[in-house]
């Protein structure tokens, strides 16, 4: 057994040297949104008995990513890590610790442990990228600022992790109201890698909640070749322009990009992206077609459903317009039962928010508008919850004002109709 130094200075316990190499070419790839980091990692922890950070790594990605913590995969890989860290350095144990966390659905208490890792270890990439995930993740905008400064604040100009902190640190900015903060550390970033997507991303969400509506397109068309080639975030980035061209009522290339993306995507955070895309399309007013069958039939029996909330509400939003899919009486039992049996953050989730959101979106749908307006603009102020960014819960709270609006209407209605 080794500890050898990775390329931020970190001691990762090993069998080979050689192992140490994979580790900084994986973690380059997980920072640049591109490659197969997970394949990767796999890779080295079934060549490298004693290496254990690669299981920290892919087991919390699959959690963040939709997978079932409950399931074979995600078990196997704690039971693993577990047994692996034995041997293991401290830092690396309390990885472990943060691990558990994680997959029991106690995302705060899981960041709050990584945070204390960076606190003792500033140059623990790994720990830093986990938080901010995770924060990202329950919605918890403070704390994800106050962990990116602390992260950033630890890192020198020309180091190993200089523009993928200020990058990080500028979308927790943006998120936090801050603008020109925010605009300055993306471009920051940008100067250390000029295809750094992630702070392409927190570029791309400034002009979204500035409304810099000539920007924002400029700024995602004549990049759109390079974020293409960082493909992990690409559909995301395509979002970010396709929803500034649904607010410039230009639906023709909306559709026609959705009809060319739709059929490659398979996971969950993805179709939330073309799910979203299509409600927001319709709230504007244009005729989807049947497009709304497509996307049913994607989330139809997903293992990736009943995870987390912000998955669910994507796929609520499918089966509400889509209610005659085969897979919609499925999909709210599932929601029903789901997340009952335990007191985890995530369950309390589920129940306070998740449920009642999904029942108003197919109240929305049903044409209930009363009733989903009062229950939709009542959960507003917790909305945050299940995870993502303004821009993108802000479909939710577009939804309740249109249930609103047409509740009017269809009071005003009545009235008429009375006299």
């Amino acid at each position: 057994m080794l500890v050898e130094r990775d390329v931020f200075g970190q001691a990762v316990t090993c069998g080979s040297a050689a192992t140490v190499g994979g580790w900084n070419a994986a973690l380059a790839d997980i920072f640049d949104f591109r490659g197969d980091p997970g394949a990767t990692l796999a890779d080295l922890t079934t060549a490298d008995g004693d290496f254990m950070m690669g299981l920290v790594v892919t087991t919390a990605g699959a959690v963040l990513g939709g997978d079932d913590p409950r399931g074979v995969g995600v078990r196997e890989g704690l039971l693993e890590v577990a047994r692996r860290s034995a041997g293991a350095t401290l830092r690396e144990r309390r990885h472990v610790e943060a691990l558990v966390d994680l997959v029991r659905g106690n995302f705060t208490e899981a960041a709050v442990k990584w945070d204390a890792v960076v606190a003792d270890h500033p140059h623990d990439i790994v720990a830093t990228r986990i938080a901010h995930d995770i924060y990202l993740h329950v919605g918890d905008d403070d704390r994800r600022l106050v962990s990116s400064r602390e992260a950033f604040a630890a890192w020198q100009p020309g180091e190993p992790g200089y523009g993928w902190t200020a990058g990080q640190l500028a979308f927790a900015l943006e998120e936090a109201g801050h603008f020109a903060e925010a605009e300055r550390h993306g471009r920051m970033a940008l100067e250390v890698d000029p295809v750094d997507v992630w702070a392409l991303h927190a570029l791309a969400h400034v002009f979204e909640m500035k409304e810099r509506h000539d920007e924002a397109v400029e700024h995602l068309r004549s990049t759109r070749a390079a974020w293409e080639e960082r493909d992990h975030l690409a559909l995301h980035l395509l979002w970010h322009l396709l929803i500034r061209l649904v607010a410039a009522r230009e639906f023709d290339e909306c559709l026609a990009e959705f009809d060319s993306q739709i059929g490659a995507v398979d996971r969950a955070f993805g179709l939330t992206d073309l799910t979203s895309l299509m409600w927001r399309l319709e709230l504007a007013g244009c005729d989807v077609g049947d497009r709304w069958a497509t996307i049913a039939k994607k989330w139809r029996n997903h293992d990736q459903l009943h995870t987390t909330g912000f998955l669910d509400l994507h796929a609520a939003l499918a089966f509400a317009a889509c209610p005659e899919d085969p897979g919609a009486p499925t999909f709210w039992e599932g929601l029903d039962v789901c997340h009952r049996d335990d007191n985890s953050e995530n369950d309390q989730t589920f129940e306070a928010v998740v449920r009642p959101m999904a029942e108003a979106i197919s109240d929305y749908r049903e044409g209930h508008h009363a009733e989903a307006s009062h229950a939709i603009l009542g959960l507003v102020g917790l909305i945050s919850r299940v995870g993502g960014s303004i821009a993108q819960r802000d479909l939710f709270v577009r939804t309740g004002q249109d249930a609103s609006r047409r509740a009017g209407s269809e009071v005003q209605l009545m009235e008429e109709e009375s006299r």
